[in-house]
């Protein structure tokens, strides 16, 4: 079988380079911690979808040309594409047990990430519920990740019996 979806392995240390950093600037971005990166270091003219106030009726445009502070963006897409590499590249050796474990590690996270997604609805509000919603497009890799990780680690340890 076909395993497109699959990085090359060289990819997982790439992502690693590229994750840690722009995750540490995202972080430090989400909690205002650091004066310096929130000037407006890189504005980039952007298409607006809305502009303030609601799409229907409020006589606002609803799409628009501005310019926008991009750092935040681009520092999110970094980590998402990084996390991308860490989670879809190929094992040094790629079986189709391995594939078993992705597979089935890929539905367990979707389905940790929906439940966590719907304790955050219900139990989480106004801004700290936003951060939820940001963190939650990371949580799904990070759950597949050390899941798959983890089985790896005990199909490694009990010697590949299935």
């Amino acid at each position: 079988m076909k395993r497109d979806y699959l990085l090359p392995h060289i990819f997982r240390k790439i992502g690693w380079t590229v994750f840690v950093p722009s995750l540490v600037v995202v972080l430090l971005l989400i909690t205002d911690s650091v004066e310096w990166l929130q000037d407006d270091l890189l504005v980039l003219p952007t298409f607006h979808l809305t502009s303030s106030g609601h799409f229907f009726g409020s006589g606002v445009d609803a799409f628009r040309f501005g310019k926008e502070e991009m750092g935040y963006e681009l520092m999110t897409c970094l980590a998402l594409a990084s996390a991308y590499m860490i989670c879809f590249s190929r094992e040094k050796v790629e079986d189709e047990f391995v594939e078993h474990l992705r597979m089935h590690s890929l539905l367990w996270a979707l389905k940790m990430n929906t439940v966590l997604f719907m304790v955050f609805t219900w139990f989480c509000f106004g801004v700290g519920y936003m951060i939820m919603v940001v963190l939650s497009m990371f949580s799904i890799f990070f759950f597949f990740h050390f899941r798959f990780l983890y089985e790896l680690h005990k199909m490694r340890r009990n010697g590949h019996e299935e």
